[in-house]
């Protein structure tokens, strides 16, 4: 048996097994069926049976030897040192954590949809990127969209958010004709 193929398998290992344990768990979610309508398990039930999917994939792919070698972090440790040092932004690191911190305490309180919106404009700002039309418009586009699925198709219950914030998740339902 190949080492490399063991060693570009191994994370797909881990993989599966937190999969295996996330699904365990998402089994104990307990809640009273209504008929024609997805439970609170569905959806991530599906993403861990995605995730153990790709991991089986790509644990096969390893070990049919359709990768020569392993891959990551030998690569940066074997770098060329004549090369320039990368580019890096740790105030911008750490003002996406802040950001990603501050989102999930707001969520609650401004909702879903006005507090992803915020999120999605301040984290393009603060990745530097400068179209304010794209920023502004794919924002909203962003928003309408995961309305459009989440409260409409998928009829997942959203944070709508503390008074009057609560009332731009209403302006939305009622944009989208709900």
């Amino acid at each position: 048996m190949d080492s490399s193929a063991i060693r570009s398998s191994l994370p797909y290992f881990v993989g599966l097994a937190v999969a295996a344990l996330l699904y365990f768990l998402v089994r104990q979610i307990e809640y009273a069926e209504r008929p024609g309508m997805l439970g609170p398990d569905f959806w991530p039930t599906a993403a861990i049976l995605l995730m153990a999917t790709v991991c089986v994939f790509e644990i096969l792919r390893a070990f049919a030897g359709m990768r020569s070698q392993a891959q990551g972090i030998a690569e940066v440790l074997e770098t060329d040192d004549s090369a320039p040092p990368a580019l890096t932004y740790p105030r911008t690191l750490v003002g996406g954590i802040v950001l990603v911190v501050v989102y999930a305490v707001v969520v609650d309180v401004i909702g879903f949809l006005l507090s992803t919106f915020l999120f999605l404009v301040a984290f393009m700002y603060l990745g530097r990127y400068r179209n304010h039309a794209v920023i502004w418009i794919f924002s909203t586009g962003a928003i309408l969209l995961s309305a459009l699925i989440f409260m409409r198709f998928a009829y997942v219950s959203l944070p709508r958010g503390w008074p009057p914030f609560d009332a731009v998740t209403d302006f939305v339902r009622i944009m989208l004709g709900g």
